[in-house]
């Protein structure tokens, strides 16, 4: 995941410079919202809220991700309200490490396959699936459109797309990885 480029259908985002919020823009370059953290929490990539251990944080790259079971806030730019979870708080297991979106009377989940895979749906529907490369292309996520958006829609893929990021490890990989850190 590159910050700095855009999307494959052009959507970009721009962390605030207090690191406040992350903005989410459109192709022409108009904000169509914005993600909150938790009050309390941050966006620095080295000790906030919004840290998550990823294979771009292993690899000591600035990365802003949401914080494990706490709700963010997207407000959209007509003022429409909804939240963000990023898994449960204690999730072991690959299918509970999923993020749920609710806004506008749409539920969104993008749900991990694999390490490195998942699919984004909304309201049951596949959306597009995504899957982050791997080794020096691990910051890269190419995404498979499988129904059409609406810009709301678009808003949603682009926070999957560069904060929430697909894949997970499942619960074997979490264990062995909490052992190897004792």
């Amino acid at each position: 995941m590159n910050w700095r480029s855009p999307t494959e259908t052009g959507w970009f985002v721009k962390p605030a410079e207090d690191g406040s919020a992350i903005a989410i823009f459109d192709p022409s370059g108009v904000v169509r919202g914005e993600l909150f953290p938790t009050p309390g929490d941050g966006i620095d990539g080295a000790s906030s809220g919004w840290k998550r251990e990823s294979v771009a944080e292993s690899m000591k790259q600035h990365v802003p991700a949401l914080r494990k079971g706490k709700p963010a806030t997207l407000r959209l730019s007509d003022g429409t309200i909804g939240t963000v979870t990023d898994q449960k708080p204690k999730a072991m297991r690959r299918k509970n490490k999923r993020c749920e979106v609710v806004i506008s009377d749409r539920t969104y989940l993008f749900a991990h396959s694999s390490g490195r895979k998942a699919t984004a749906l909304r309201d049951g529907i596949a959306l597009a699936r995504m899957v982050r490369g791997r080794w020096s292309r691990a910051t890269t996520v190419t995404r498979k459109t499988l129904a059409a958006t609406d810009a709301l829609d678009e808003c949603i893929l682009t926070v999957f797309h560069k904060v929430v990021t697909p894949g997970r490890t499942g619960a074997f990989d979490q264990v062995m990885t909490d052992l190897s850190n004792i």
